[in-house]
């Protein structure tokens, strides 16, 4: 079942969020504990406007166990989902580092942030059933567009958007990395 997720359950997605900020290779990941990590990220989802937030999440469930979430909210939210964090980076005596992101997403769409499937469950269909639900996510929120942003060497999660109707619109610079800009008109 796919459904969005209850404010409650938030800290049962920081296994994933985690994940995003692994494959986002951010240096604080190395400066940090991984204690300090896990309240920081715990306290920026308990905000509404956080990019991986209660509000931007839904999840795939199965047998009771969360095995997928995707995070996604329209393109004109990216200049502020990461004020949570920030706040929460000086709320435990840091100082919110300099990131920059650049064009993440472009105007009209709704933003697929990103979509992540606990390893055990990978390659058994739940990455696709999760991307179809999105289009009336975005279509319900007023949007004709998705977009998202796949990582240049990821060909596994680039070939499935292709399969499900994402074609490439450009490439651009994340921080360090070189991604596709991905689209779907709805």
């Amino acid at each position: 079942m796919i459904r969005k997720i209850k404010q409650d359950e938030i800290a049962l997605l920081y296994p994933f969020v985690y994940r995003i900020l692994l494959d986002m290779e951010l240096p604080l990941l190395k400066t940090v504990s991984g204690d300090t990590l896990n309240s920081i990220v715990n306290e920026a989802m308990e905000s509404p406007n956080y990019r991986y937030g209660f509000e931007h999440a839904w999840v795939c469930e199965q047998d009771k166990q969360i095995v997928g979430v995707l995070f996604g909210y329209p393109g004109e939210f990216t200049s502020m989902v990461d004020g949570p964090f920030e706040v929460a980076l000086i709320n435990h005596g840091l100082s919110p580092f300099e990131f920059k992101p650049g064009n993440e997403t472009y105007p009209g769409e709704w933003y697929l942030d990103a979509l992540v499937v606990a390893p055990i469950f990978r390659r058994k269909g739940i990455g696709r059933r999760m991307l179809q639900i999105i289009d009336n996510i975005a279509k319900d929120a007023g949007y004709y567009a998705i977009g998202l942003n796949c990582p240049i060497d990821n060909s596994v999660a680039y070939n499935l958007y292709k399969e499900v109707g994402f074609s490439e619109y450009t490439k651009h610079l994340l921080g360090e990395k070189i991604y596709y800009h991905m689209t779907k008109e709805l």
